[in-house]
């Protein structure tokens, strides 16, 4: 019944959004129609509607967001695991800024210019395309309108800044304009360390350079993923990050004292330079000398086991489920004065709180477009090794319901009675899948009749309406069959994660990395095999050329001997 209610809640809210979102994807998401009927689908305990289009919206929609966001959580919960299994470490690193009630969220194209309120400008380039003179720089353009970036594009460039830069991979030591030589002199510094060039068989080019290594290399940081989260309190506006930091060797509380410090130092440099303001490092609290209000919190994560079953999750030291803390931001709950969720935003402007209006818009105008889980580059190939990754997109990711309903649509609905009765009647969707959830298909029937509907006419049973079913039989028994397929491959990944020792897992690596070598050698040897192909089709193309010319050469000579057969009979005559 708690699994029904929050069913029943995000479908109230998403209709309740619906009535004032600036979104034209939110507007239509559950409501238009991708056919001429709407198939509705009554299971036990659950009930969809099929033939209607999805937003995709990992922001703003509370149906698609919930189903995106724990598909990505069972994704990152099932690597954790098993990197965490295989003898790595993790971090969870959460890094906020300070912040008040005045502060904008989204960016916006400053005053006084063409594009002004706009969140990027839109004015054509009118610079020239080349150069006034050879070797001279062509100039910067000055058609675009400046813009002012918000708190939240502040913050996403504060965290990309830290992960570039020489900080964090490092750099070669100058010395008279040339990289260092590697000497003894070297040797007691332990922020450097030798780097040496080597040719394909493996030996030496020259001597060794000095090398300082950055904060990856220190640390030996295999990737990062990294999640942005949004609240509203009494001091505005508040753009966090939370950073899931993956390394080689298992993580220690010592080690995530100190990368805390070193990451502090560098977030607050960022902070700076991208006009955010400083972070706070925080003060001691005296009743157990623990650091609290810090900027930068680094937190190692532990695998756990939780409840009778015996599985395992990936847990924080302050509690929580880490993947649960990256992704769910829908299902967080704020409390007292710390902040609103952008959902809770949402059900204030839905009651009809013009302020929980303005800034419901403000939220959707800055975060349209901006991305809300990344990785590292080369992060999920890594962790592919270990475990299968989830690489389908948001808009690939079925709904929960999809697994506990039939196939086949209970009853269909016409496009006709759909968009006169049951749009315009505000919570007249989410009625019909409570009733059927609960009451199952008699209860839906019934609710569709009082609300003046007329079975056989305006809804009705599949082969009661005539006309075209979409989608057909066929397409949702295939479509049923890939996803059992999917959820077959991953309950089995699932159940390797949880039972699979070290051992086993270093075989399943040793055999996931033959596997692709052996697909690289045969991609090689298809790719030469290819090649002999193409060049023994060149040379049959070439000697036919050559026949055809000796050919032609033969005729020439042929009927040159003719034609001067011919003027000696012309000259004696």
């Amino acid at each position: 019944m708690k699994r029904l209610r929050l069913r029943d809640q995000r479908r109230r809210l998403r209709e309740a959004i619906q009535r004032f979102t600036l979104l034209s994807g939110l507007r239509g998401c559950g409501t238009r129609l991708t056919g001429e009927q709407v198939g509705l689908h009554v299971g036990k305990g659950a009930a969809r509607f099929a033939g209607l289009q999805s937003c995709h919206s990992v922001w703003a929609c509370p149906i698609c967001q919930a189903r995106i966001r724990a598909a990505r959580a069972v994704e990152l919960e099932r690597a954790a695991l098993a990197w965490l299994k295989a003898g790595h470490g993790l971090y969870m690193a959460t890094l906020t800024v300070p912040h008040w009630a005045n502060v904008r969220l989204a960016s916006r194209v400053k005053d006084g210019h063409k594009c002004a309120g706009q969140r990027s400008c839109s004015c054509t380039c009118k610079c020239p395309v080349l150069a006034p003179a050879p070797g001279e720089k062509r100039p910067r353009c000055t058609c675009a309108c400046p813009v002012d970036p918000g708190q939240l594009a502040r913050v996403v460039e504060a965290w990309r800044g830290v992960q570039g830069g020489t900080w964090w991979t490092g750099r070669d030591v100058i010395r008279d304009g040339a990289p260092a030589a590697w000497g003894p002199s070297w040797e007691t510094d332990t922020r450097y360390v030798r780097r040496q060039e080597h040719d394909d068989q493996g030996r030496r080019i020259g001597g060794g350079t000095v090398w300082q290594e950055g904060f990856r290399d220190r640390w030996g940081i295999a990737g990062t993923t990294r999640t942005v989260e949004i609240t509203w309190g009494a001091n505005g506006w508040h753009s966090h990050a939370h950073v899931l930091i993956w390394t080689e060797e298992p993580a220690t509380d010592a080690r995530a004292e100190a990368i805390e410090e070193e990451l502090f130092n560098r977030w607050a440099q960022r902070c700076k330079a991208v006009g955010l303001p400083t972070p706070a490092r925080g003060e001691i609290r005296e009743s157990d000398g623990k650091r609290v209000r810090k900027g930068v919190d680094v937190t190692a994560a532990t695998r756990d086991q939780a409840g009778a079953v015996g599985k395992y999750v990936v847990k924080l030291q302050e509690g929580g489920n880490l993947a649960m803390e990256m992704t769910r931001a829908d299902l967080k709950v704020t409390r007292g004065q710390k902040g609103k969720t952008a959902l809770e935003l949402a059900a204030y402007a839905a009651a009809g709180n013009q302020q929980a209006i303005d800034l419901w818009h403000e939220f959707e105008f800055a975060t349209r477009g901006v991305q809300c889980l990344t990785w590292s580059q080369g992060l999920r190939e890594r962790l592919a090794q270990l475990v299968e990754m989830d690489d389908r997109e948001d808009d690939e990711i079925p709904e929960e319901e999809i697994a506990e309903t039939p196939e086949a649509p209970s009853l269909l609905i016409t496009r006709d009675a759909w968009w006169r009765v049951i749009v315009p009647e505000h919570g007249a969707r989410a009625d019909i899948l409570h009733a059927a959830e609960v009451g199952g298909l008699p209860g839906a029937i019934a609710l569709l009749d009082r609300l003046g509907l007329v079975q056989g006419t305006d809804y009705g049973r599949p082969d009661e309406l005539a006309g075209p079913v979409l989608p057909s039989v066929d397409q949702l028994r295939r479509g049923q069959a890939d996803r059992q397929a999917r959820r077959d491959r991953r309950a089995a990944i699932d159940d390797q994660v949880h039972k699979f020792t070290p051992a086993q897992w270093a075989e399943a690596q040793r055999r996931r990395l033959q596997a692709m070598k052996d697909a690289a050698t045969a991609a090689e040897q298809d790719a030469a095999d290819h090649d002999e192909d193409d060049a023994a089709e060149r040379r049959q193309l070439a000697t036919a050329a050559d026949e055809f010319r000796s050919a032609r050469r033969e005729v020439a000579s042929a009927r040159q001997a003719e034609i001067a057969a011919a003027l000696e009979r012309f000259r004696a005559s």
